[in-house]
């Protein structure tokens, strides 16, 4: 799914390459962990609104 990348990407999705790219550096780079936990909780947070909201519209 989108935001969770994997070691390939497919054609077209610049968005998921960049999130693995991020993922190797941040390795040795913890300000860049961090910025992806960040990112991570916040994209955890979007999911389960967009679920919420779809819930309240059945």
């Amino acid at each position: 799914p989108a935001g969770v990348p994997v070691a390939t990407v497919g054609i077209g999705n610049g968005a998921n390459a960049g999130l693995l790219a991020v993922r190797i550096l941040s390795i040795k780079h913890p300000e860049l962990e961090k910025k992806l936990q960040d990112y991570t909780k916040k994209l955890k947070e979007m999911v389960s609104k967009m679920n919420e909201d779809l819930k309240n519209m059945l």
